[in-house]
């Protein structure tokens, strides 16, 4: 879900879940400046601020077996786009980022900010609607079980709402790939079909499994 730090440091925690106002939150994206980089063996700490509350603390962890991108240093001054698990220890939040990526356009800030807009009136308005829209019996997410059946309520598309019931009923064990996707939804183009997939990794719905071309539901069996 887009965030801005105050909403993450706002966010109420019950057991290991989070909630922003009555949405849960688990994966989250922020977009900010990195104002402080500390590297240690095990982990890099960022401090980073999207000017709405104090900067936040992003933890990233590293592979000290192989010198890959993730072991790089994103230096202070650089915007980034983080996407992580908000995390909690001794009533204070951080990120444990999965992924940092300095922004090559600014244009990229102003489209976190829509989308942290939209995302949230998305899920106000679906929570709004969630008690008066029981799912009908036998409808178009009842071979889903209770993860196909909240599709309708769950802020997708019909687009998004296609690719990830592809995905879920998928049987290979590497997942769905993006050619096999396009190929069902012929009448998609591919441009449309991968932004539906990196919605719904963003969101936690699927994830990449042998490389980035391939996705399994997160609700699979």
């Amino acid at each position: 879900v887009p965030c801005t730090v105050s909403q993450l440091l706002a966010a109420e925690q019950a057991d290991e879940a989070f909630r922003i106002g009555a949405a849960d939150v688990a994966q989250v994206t922020v977009v900010g400046i990195v104002r402080h980089a500390e590297k240690a063996p095990t982990n890099i700490l960022y401090k980073v601020d999207d000017m709405t509350a104090a900067p936040m603390d992003v933890r990233q962890w590293v592979d000290t077996d192989e010198a890959g991108g993730e072991n790089t240093v994103v230096p202070p001054g650089t915007y980034v786009k983080v996407a992580g698990h908000l995390r909690s220890f001794q009533n204070k939040k951080s990120l444990v980022a999965f992924k940092i990526m300095p922004l090559e356009n600014m244009n990229e800030f102003t489209t976190h900010i829509l989308e942290i807009v939209n995302a949230h009136m998305i899920l106000r308005k679906n929570l709004a609607a969630a008690p008066r829209m029981p799912l009908p019996p036998g409808g178009p997410g009842a071979a889903g079980g209770i993860g196909g059946g909240s599709l309708p309520l769950n802020g997708l598309t019909a687009h998004q709402s296609q690719v990830l019931n592809l995905i879920k009923n998928c049987p290979a064990a590497e997942g769905m790939s993006l050619q096999e996707l396009k190929f069902q939804l012929h009448n998609i183009n591919m441009a449309t079909i991968k932004q539906a997939v990196e919605f719904l990794s963003s969101e936690g719905h699927i994830y990449s499994t042998v490389d980035d071309d391939h996705y399994k539901s997160t609700d699979a069996e």
